[in-house]
């Protein structure tokens, strides 16, 4: 079978992701909808008492620091905003939908940590760096989707994929072109075109390890640092890592970041708060 016809199966599987929740769904696709009236969709997300109980529990979190307690999802969207609200409703949605585990090569509990502190970074840049908030959030939790569709789509070639990858020590995007003659950035960007993401979101999950890639779009740069940022760079080892064009381009410097970055341990609470299954 060819990498192509192999491609086009994979795709062809994804019907067999879990199904989102309706209120879910109507939220992504909100990210194209300017209008779409704030009041209305909360009341929709706190029908999902389960996907409320996690985003409440996050909003309510030392992370975001409130003065007082937010008791329900309007509430919520008064005190911190409507778009981080929709935010914690995909995140919550997802690691619902694609629940956590430990037992296997892919470590779906790491990758939703990692995944989860990569939004928060690339969020946050966004906000120093006067970059799309609304749909920073979102490139990050979603900038290796592509790992987790395969993961279930083919679960025994993708074990395969990563014992070699384990074995060899190549970069894992290495490995999969040769074994499969595409990789999971390819895969992950054609799952957010089939539902419907934003462009601005495909072109962060296809292009973030090449962030100069034309037409040049700012998330995929910043979730390029965002990722930097997650591997524990900062200071001049971060910057030092950009590409001088990227740092014109995004106009970043450590000193115009720095106040605006969360730490670490706040970073591995919230994301364990998510991740937690009680709902």
């Amino acid at each position: 079978m060819s990498a192509v016809t192999d491609k086009k199966a994979i795709l062809d599987k994804l019907h067999q992701l879990p199904a989102m929740p309706l209120v879910v769904r109507e939220v992504m696709s909100s990210f194209r909808n300017a209008n779409v009236g704030s009041a209305i969709m909360a009341r929709k997300i706190e029908l999902d008492q389960g996907l409320s109980a996690r985003v409440l529990r996050v909003a309510n979190s030392s992370f975001y620091g409130l003065s007082r307690e937010v008791g329900s999802i309007q509430d919520a969207v008064t005190v911190l905003g409507f778009d981080t609200v929709r935010s914690l409703v995909v995140s919550a949605g997802f690691t619902r939908a694609f629940p956590a585990n430990g037992d296997e090569l892919f470590d779906r509990h790491a990758y939703w940590m990692r995944s989860f502190k990569v939004a928060s970074y690339t969020e946050s840049l966004a906000q120093c760096l006067d970059g799309v908030r609304q749909l920073s959030f979102t490139s990050g939790l979603f900038y290796d989707v592509g790992q987790l569709v395969l993961s279930i789509c083919i679960p025994e070639k993708f074990a395969d994929i990563l014992a070699q990858q384990k074995a060899s020590g190549l970069n894992l995007i290495e490995v999969e072109r040769s074994m499969l003659g595409f990789d999971h950035s390819e895969i992950g960007a054609e799952m957010a075109k089939r539902w419907n993401f934003p462009p601005e979101i495909e072109h962060a999950i296809n292009f973030w390890r090449i962030p100069e890639h034309e037409p040049f779009e700012p998330l995929s740069g910043m979730v390029y640092v965002a990722v930097l940022l997650e591997r524990g760079l900062k200071g001049d080892a971060l910057i030092d890592n950009l590409s001088q064009k990227l740092r014109d381009r995004l106009r970043i410097s450590w000193e115009r970041i720095e106040p605006g970055m969360p730490q670490p341990d706040q970073l591995d609470a919230v994301a364990k708060l998510m991740l937690e299954t009680q709902d």
